[in-house]
């Protein structure tokens, strides 16, 4: 099923793979000059959740309007760098709020069928261009 930010409903489900590679750990190493040694067994958190915003982001067309407004994360144990993830996106609220959407989404990242990783996710939508100024949803 094709996603776009506006059909989407609470429950939507967008899941997708996802594997992360020493290159791309090394990459972000590198670019936030955090310490190397570190992480040589495992991939860092922020990274990953990076990467599971980027793959909804791959598969959901989301308006540049909107606004990362909030996000939670929850390592249940180190990823290893190369482990094969099945990561689950999951509509959890949407809500309007004078003409503006806040969309929840929570990101839950299996290895084997093993909960590993969990992120929650808020945006919001500003009020479509040309919508009446002062007006409540």
């Amino acid at each position: 099923m094709a996603f776009t930010f506006e059909t989407l409903a609470k429950g939507d489900v967008i899941p997708f793979p996802l594997t992360v590679s020493r290159e791309e750990i090394e990459g972000y190493l590198s670019a936030t000059g955090e310490d190397a040694a570190r992480w040589t067994a495992a991939v860092p958190p922020l990274l990953l959740a990076a990467f599971m915003v980027a793959g909804l982001l791959a598969r959901v067309p989301i308006p540049l309007e909107v606004m990362h407004t909030g996000e939670e994360i929850e390592a249940r144990r180190a990823v290893r760098p190369g482990e094969p993830l099945d990561v689950r996106i999951t509509v959890a609220a949407l809500s309007q709020r004078r003409g503006a959407t806040i969309a929840q989404f929570e990101a839950e990242a299996l290895a084997a069928g093993e909960s590993v990783f969990v992120s929650r996710i808020s945006v919001l939508a500003p009020p479509p261009a040309g919508a009446a100024k002062g007006a409540r949803a």
